[in-house]
């Protein structure tokens, strides 16, 4: 079921069960299924995608990234990207987020336009990606053309309250089209009614995280990243959700 802009719509990103239970609780409008949040988010694997599809009643989209790092993947990468694209496409999931660049900065076309071609009626997201090519502007120009139906982006900054006024320029850079702006990063309760009042979008996105403790019994260094230790995980709070909901209500 795709959601119709005509109120504001909030779309929580999840990457646990827990966190997806706390999303329909706090009063979501929709979900963007990932894992590995902490880490920029990478495609779920299928025992947390069924069991969300199983237990969750609000519209789910898909993240499909592959693996870490940037956007540009070789033909393998892109082959796991098509193949998780036709999954969902199978499944009652609603839509899917992806992104693809190439080695100069720009939005790959042929590879988004065989994502299009696969991908039936799913709901086509692109991902941050957009916030580092070269002309954001131009690649809004391709995402339309090919039919893609949003865009999640910070305005090509750090958070998307920082990157609101380019935000502002993409909206009314595609102003009568089907696409769809979307800001995320960065987004809480205190700032989301003005994110959405400054920019002119209707969606908006954000994970409402929380910080819990880890144990720190790894004195090897089995589980670090980049040598460092990883002490908390993130999940999404209800009461976040249901104050962020209500200020853009």
């Amino acid at each position: 079921m795709k959601l119709l802009a005509t109120e504001n719509i909030l779309e929580i990103a999840v990457h646990s069960f827990q966190s997806a239970l706390a999303a329909e609780e706090g009063g979501a409008d929709r979900i963007e299924l990932c894992t590995a949040l902490q880490t920029g988010g990478l495609s779920p694997d299928p025992g947390l995608l069924n069991l969300v599809m199983e237990s969750i009643s609000l519209p789910v989209h898909v993240l499909i990234r592959p693996r870490l790092g940037d956007f540009v993947y070789d033909s393998y990468e892109f082959k796991t990207m098509l193949r998780m694209v036709e999954i969902c496409r199978d499944s009652n999931v609603v839509g899917v987020v992806i992104g693809c660049l190439t080695r100069d900065g720009l939005i790959h076309s042929d590879q988004i336009r065989k994502i299009k071609e696969v991908s039936g009626d799913l709901d086509l997201t692109f991902h941050r990606a957009i916030d580092v090519c070269t002309n954001v502007l131009e690649a809004l120009d391709l995402l339309r053309d090919v039919g893609f139906d949003r865009v999640l982006t910070s305005g090509q900054s750090v958070t998307a309250w920082q990157g609101r006024k380019v935000i502002s320029k993409m909206v009314e850079h595609i102003a009568g089209s089907q696409l769809v702006i979307m800001p995320g990063a960065g987004v809480n309760a205190t700032n989301i009614a003005q994110i959405l009042s400054e920019t002119g979008c209707r969606e908006i996105h954000g994970s409402a995280k929380g910080e819990y403790s880890l144990s720190n019994f790894d004195n090897i260094g089995l589980t670090y990243i980049n040598n460092l230790p990883v002490l908390t995980k993130w999940e999404s709070q209800k009461n976040e959700i249901r104050q962020m909901k209500k200020a853009i209500s």
